[in-house]
C-alpha cells in the first residue's frame, strides 16, 4: 500500500482518478455535443418510424421488419411526389418571401422615421433604425438557424447520420436496449428495462402531441393568411408549423415573418396578422394542446421555457431544437431514479 510519511495515498490517489475521469469525460461530452444531439434527434426519428410501422402491422398483415420497409417506401414515395410537384412551389414561394419580407422590413423603417411616429420617437432609436443593421432580415434569421447544419459536418452529412442512426435503430431497437441495460450491474437490469420502457413511452407521447400540434396550426395558419389576403400563404403557414416543434421561442418566431409580409400590404394589414398569430397561440395554448396531452406527455411551462433558453444559451440552435424532448427525458429519470428509487423507496 503506497504511503507518504505514514499516510495512506490510496484513497488520495483513487479520488483525484476519479476526479480525472469524470472531467475528461465531461469534457469530451462538451466536444461531442453536437453529434450527441444529432443521435437524440435519429433515435426520436427512429420511434416516429417504428410507430408508423406499428400502424402497419396492426391493420394489415405485414410483419415487421417489412412493415418498416412499407413505412419507408411510402415516405420516399411522398418525398419523391413533393419534390416534383410541391417543393418547387414552396421554395418558390420561400425565396419571394426573403425578398418580400425585406422590401416590408424597409417599409416598416421608411414608416417608422417619416410617418406619423417620428415625432413621437427618441431620436437615440431613430438613429439606430436608421442604420443598417437597425431592423434585422429575414435573411439573418434563417442563417442563424440554417448555422446548426452547415458546422461540422455539413449538411447532408448531417442529414444522412440522423437517418441512418434512425434506420438501423427501427430495424432492430432490442439489441441496442439489450447492450444498454448491460451497462447496468445485474441486480438493477430490471428496473433498467422498466425505466427505459418509461423514457420510451413518454418520449413516443410527446411526439405524437407535437406532431398533432405542427400539422394543425400549420393548416390554420395557412388557411387564415389566405383568407386575409396576405402573399405567400402557404410558405409562411409551413414555417410556423415546422418552428411549432421549439415551444415558447418557436411561435415567436415564425410570427415575424409573417408581420412584415403584412407590412407589404399595410400598416394595418401588419396590426391584422400580429392579432391573428396572437389569437392562434392562445388557441394552441388553451385548446389544441391540453386537447392533445389528454393522451400525451406534458412538461410544466417553466420547465420547457428553461429548459429551451437555457439549452440555447450553451448550445446554440440545435441545442434549442432538442431541448423539450431532453426536458422530458430528465422529468422521467428524476421522477424514475430520484423519486421513486430515493425517495418513496420501502414506502407505500
Amino acid at each position: 500500500m503506497a504511503k507518504y510519511r505514514g499516510v495512506d495515498l490510496q484513497p488520495v490517489l483513487l479520488t483525484v482518478g476519479l476526479l480525472a475521469l469524470l472531467g475528461g469525460g465531461s469534457l469530451l461530452l462538451w466536444v461531442l455535443a453536437d453529434v450527441l444531439f444529432m443521435l437524440f434527434l435519429g433515435v426520436l426519428l427512429a420511434m416516429v418510424l417504428r410507430f408508423a410501422a406499428g400502424q402497419v402491422q396492426r391493420y394489415t398483415p405485414i410483419p415487421h421488419p417489412w412493415s418498416l420497409g412499407v413505412v419507408i417506401v411510402i415516405a420516399l414515395a411522398v418525398i419523391a411526389i413533393s419534390a416534383v410537384q410541391f417543393v418547387p412551389a414552396l421554395v418558390a414561394q420561400v425565396d419571394e418571401l426573403v425578398e418580400q419580407v425585406q422590401t416590408a422590413s424597409d417599409q416598416l423603417q421608411t414608416f417608422l422615421t417619416d410617418g406619423p411616429l417620428d415625432e413621437h420617437l427618441p431620436d437615440e432609436l431613430l438613429d439606430e433604425i436608421d442604420q443598417p443593421t437597425g431592423l434585422p432580415g429575414i435573411e439573418r434569421i434563417f442563417d442563424g438557424l440554417a448555422a446548426t447544419f452547415t458546422e461540422g459536418f455539413g449538411v447532408l452529412a448531417n442529414l444522412l447520420f440522423i437517418g441512418f442512426t434512425a434506420l438501423f435503430l427501427a430495424v432492430d431497437p432490442d439489441r441496442y436496449r439489450h447492450g444498454l441495460v448491460q451497462l447496468v450491474p445485474p441486480a438493477g437490469r430490471q428496473r433498467a428495462e422498466t425505466v427505459i420502457s418509461e423514457v420510451i413511452s413518454g418520449l413516443k407521447s410527446w411526439l405524437v402531441g407535437r406532431l398533432l400540434s405542427m400539422v394543425v396550426i400549420a393548416i390554420i395558419i395557412s388557411v387564415g393568411l389566405q383568407l386575409m389576403g396576405i402573399p405567400l400563404a402557404l410558405a409562411l403557414g409551413v414555417i410556423t408549423g415546422l418552428l411549432e416543434f421549439i415551444p415558447v421561442v418557436g411561435p415567436l418566431l415564425s410570427a415575424v415573418p409573417a408581420i412584415l409580409m403584412g407590412f407589404s400590404v399595410g400598416p394595418m394589414q401588419a396590426l391584422y396578422v400580429a392579432i391573428f398569430y396572437l389569437v392562434v397561440q392562445q388557441l394552441e395554448g388553451n385548446v389544441i394542446t391540453p386537447i392533445v396531452q389528454l393522451k400525451t406527455a406534458s412538461l410544466p411551462p417553466v420547465l420547457t421555457l428553461t429548459a429551451v433558453l437555457a439549452m440555447g444559451l450553451v448550445f446554440g440552435p440545435l441545442g434549442v431544437l432538442v431541448a423539450t424532448p431532453l426536458a422530458v427525458v430528465g422529468m422521467i429519470l428524476v421522477q424514475e431514479l430520484y423519486i421513486r428509487d430515493v425517495l418513496e423507496k420501502g414506502t407505500a
